[in-house]
């Protein structure tokens, strides 16, 4: 689709397309016009593609969407009313969690801290015990991060 040379529609199917519909440029549709004035052998196969590209869009252009009934219609707008609740309680829960979880950090450090005669196995359990739970969180987050980039379905509409 480089726009130079005589046009070949194998290699250049999409402007075939875009000829159809009506959105080629001036010098698309020059070149195509004057590939399309060749004789029936050289420009026959262009020819039949754009034959079958306006039957399409034809068919197409005809075809009308079936409006639900009203029942689809109270059933689907009850089920974003359900689904936006349950996402405000999840989100409302989880920074219940996490400030009550941070209270508990905070004083769990703070006793720690202040403790004189705690055993070293003990504070070294704790410092091991808290390293691995930050580690597995963090772990776990750039791995959710990772997928949701990658993943091949994210724009798929249900």
């Amino acid at each position: 689709m480089n726009g130079n040379g005589p046009f070949d529609p194998r290699k250049e199917a999409p402007l075939l397309s875009a000829y159809v519909d009506g959105e080629l440029d001036a010098a698309g549709v020059a070149r195509l016009e004057a590939h399309l004035a060749l004789p029936d052998d050289q420009s026959g196969y262009a020819q039949g593609e754009i034959k079958k590209l306006r039957r399409l869009a034809q068919v197409t252009a005809s075809l009308r969407l079936k409006e639900p009934p009203a029942e689809e219609w109270e059933v689907f707008w009850t089920s974003v009313y359900n689904r936006a609740e349950r996402s405000l309680g999840w989100i409302l829960l989880s920074i219940g969690l996490v400030a009550i979880g941070a209270w508990f950090v905070t004083q769990l450090v703070t006793a720690w801290i202040a403790a004189e005669n705690l055993p070293v196995f003990v504070s070294v359990g704790i410092f091991a015990a808290a390293a691995g739970i930050l580690v597995l969180v963090i772990s776990t987050v750039r791995e959710r991060i990772f997928k949701r980039r990658r993943t091949r379905y994210k724009d798929v509409i249900r």
